[in-house]
């Protein structure tokens, strides 16, 4: 995993090649399944491949704004729980709450940054590790900034085939790239290099935001209806 590696880029030839001569390996077998969609001649393996990845990612879309509304929520709430500044302060915690708020900081990181949707996701779920580890790392709104910068970046470097140097990812968070390399290798080596998610733990904490969000939701829906059920004033009419 390079820490501050320049941008990368494996075109679709090198990838079509790699892919045909995986298939030449299985020989033996009469067809090559992805996913359980069978790839047949050259011309359709690469169509198709194509095709469902694209589909794949289109899907992961909606779960950035699911992320936002679960991150923000939580951070709210561990907020109403501190008393001035955290008590164990990290790296990755300010000295105060920055001046942009966590739903308008993550959509300039996905507006600039060009990572996937898959990445945020990711990101989330390192975060839940290290928040397992060590509750120091509780997410609040002195260090979800920084952490979230970094485990993105850390995530995009990972599974997407292109990416940004750290200079230009220290722009889009709005700290120092010095910072920002630090933060980056004392974020991997807390979470010991382990980036790899299987896709069935992947769907699953997926699936777990998006129970997060409706819960949220259902709450905020209570708390209006109560709101609106308890009388401001008593009203008398007279005849």
């Amino acid at each position: 995993i390079p820490i501050c590696g320049n941008p990368h880029f494996y075109s679709d030839i090198d990838f079509a090649v790699k892919l045909r001569q995986s298939a030449e390996l299985q020989q033996a077998s009469s067809s090559v399944r992805m996913e359980e969609v069978e790839l047949q001649s050259e011309p359709m393996l690469f169509r198709q491949l194509v095709s469902i990845c694209k589909a794949d990612a289109d899907a992961q879309d909606p779960l950035i704004d699911v992320i936002i509304d679960v991150l923000d929520w939580e951070c709210t709430t561990n907020d109403k729980g501190l008393i001035g500044r955290p008590a164990r302060v990290t790296v990755f915690h300010g000295q105060n709450s920055p001046g942009i708020s966590l739903r308008a900081y993550l959509e300039r990181i996905k507006c600039f940054s060009g990572a996937s949707s898959c990445c945020f996701v990711l990101a989330t779920l390192y975060l839940e590790k290290l928040r397992n580890l060590d509750s120091a790392y509780q997410i609040n709104s002195y260090n979800i900034h920084r952490l979230m910068l970094t485990a993105v970046m850390v995530a995009a470097k990972f599974v997407d085939d292109f990416y940004f140097s750290n200079n230009y990812w220290a722009k889009v968070g709005g700290i120092p790239n010095d910072e920002l390399n630090g933060l980056e290798l004392e974020f991997l080596f807390l979470i010991n290099f382990n980036l790899h998610v299987k896709r069935e733990d992947y769907d699953r904490f997926a699936n777990e935001l998006r129970k997060q969000q409706q819960q949220m939701k259902e709450q905020q829906a209570a708390k209006t209806m109560n709101v609106l059920a308890v009388p401001t004033a008593q009203v008398s009419v007279r005849t």
